[in-house]
């Protein structure tokens, strides 16, 4: 149900596939993209977007305001910039454009239900009739928002591939998207569609999510959130930090690493389990063996809060990340499950990285945000991806 539908059929994506030949073959030509050097030279995309929420943050300086709504607007106008070199504007007009964010909460709700029966699927928006006579129930059509999301993807690479592109641009991942090697082709037009779409479904959505977890529980634990601000505070008094905060930068504020860590922990982006199936020949997992094709999986929420790996594991506390020792380190950094595991841990997990190590600090050296009220709790969401709503938040200028 991940696949997307393109033009010349179902392609499975770098997520959703699950043979291992195959999965290397589609991982293989996007790879490069997604390193950490490359984000490092997409840092000008990104700030153009933080200075944009910076203005309209300047604007609101005593009001209460969404946060949660903002961090996503944010971030979608990011990942569109870096993948496509076209912001969609979802800051200027402070609305979800096009409705794609809908589209895409609407789809992880219908994947997130069938995908516990996934057989169902062909009897259900895996059967073109059913999608055709689901497009006249608006209440249905919502589950089936995949296509507005492929259509919006296409569409930017219209505009991409079309002789009236500005040539003169800052290359982004389509530009490193290896669609030729040697001479042969390693990717044709449904993959390129295919690749591109999935940056789009899956790299607004999480970052979102980290990013209203760490401005939450900083709201939430003033301890936490003074001595954060004084380490922000510090570094710019030394003159460590660039206006705006490099990535380079945010790597040596030590404390910030660790809230993004525990925040991470505290509220991973996937709340259901992270799937595997056992392979030919069965497999014996904690004494008891498991025949070929059995699906298991650990819950990324349920590792963090194992009271053998992190001491008083509901608590938010930075300082575990800074004060354990290499043994005990290695052992959180094992069951760390924020960003899954293995080969086929996320691939975008260094744009997050990004956005959140460049965001959070160039905010805080300006605002600040308190809970409107704080006896009220948000509510969370879990959709495959946890989304959080009601972080409604005061602005305050420092």
């Amino acid at each position: 149900m991940f696949d997307i539908k393109a033009p010349g059929g179902q392609v499975p994506t770098v997520f959703s596939v699950r043979d291992e030949i195959r999965h290397k073959g589609i991982k293989r030509p996007i790879a490069g993209a997604y390193s950490m050097s490359t984000m490092k030279e997409l840092e000008p995309m990104n700030d153009e977007c933080s200075a944009i929420l910076l203005r309209k943050l300047d604007g609101m300086v005593g009001q209460s305001i969404d946060l949660g709504k903002w961090v996503h607007w944010y971030a979608f106008d990011v990942i569109t910039s870096i993948t496509f070199s076209n912001r969609m504007g979802f800051m200027e007009q402070e609305k979800d454009v096009q409705n794609i964010i809908a589209a895409i909460e609407g789809r992880l709700v219908y994947n997130s239900i069938v995908g516990q029966a996934p057989y169902l699927h062909r009897y259900l928006f895996g059967n073109t009739f059913v999608t055709w006579l689901a497009g006249f129930v608006p209440a249905l059509a919502i589950l089936n928002s995949s296509r507005y999301i492929v259509a919006f993807a296409a569409r930017n690479l219209q505009r991409y591939q079309s002789k009236d592109f500005n040539t003169v641009h800052l290359q982004d991942m389509l530009d490193r998207f290896k669609r030729y090697r040697d001479g042969e082709q390693v990717m044709n037009d449904d993959e390129l569609l295919s690749n591109a779409a999935s940056n789009i479904f899956a790299g607004s959505d999480t970052t979102a999510a980290s990013l209203r977890a760490i401005f939450y529980y900083l709201c939430r634990n003033p301890h936490t959130h003074k001595k954060l601000l004084a380490e922000i505070d510090e570094a710019d008094h030394m003159g460590e930090l660039s206006d705006p905060v490099t990535f380079a930068e945010a790597q040596n504020l030590r404390y910030f690493q660790a809230v993004i860590k525990e925040a991470l922990r505290m509220h991973p982006a996937v709340g259901l389990l992270l799937e595997r199936l056992v392979p030919a020949g069965g497999a014996e997992v904690s004494g008891v063996q498991l025949p070929e094709g059995t699906i298991i999986g650990m819950n990324p929420w349920v590792a963090a809060r194992d009271s053998k790996v992190y001491s008083d594991p509901y608590a938010f506390k930075p300082e575990r990340w800074l004060e354990a020792d290499e043994h005990h380190l290695k052992m959180m950094e094992r069951n760390f499950l924020a960003f899954g595991a293995g080969n086929r841990a996320c691939l975008g997990r260094h744009i997050s990285q990004l956005e959140m190590a460049k965001l959070v600090p160039q905010v805080l050296r300006r605002f600040d945000f308190e809970l409107a009220d704080p006896g009220k709790e948000w509510t969370l969401h879990d959709y495959w991806f946890v989304r959080q709503t009601g972080l409604i938040c005061e602005v305050i200028r420092r």
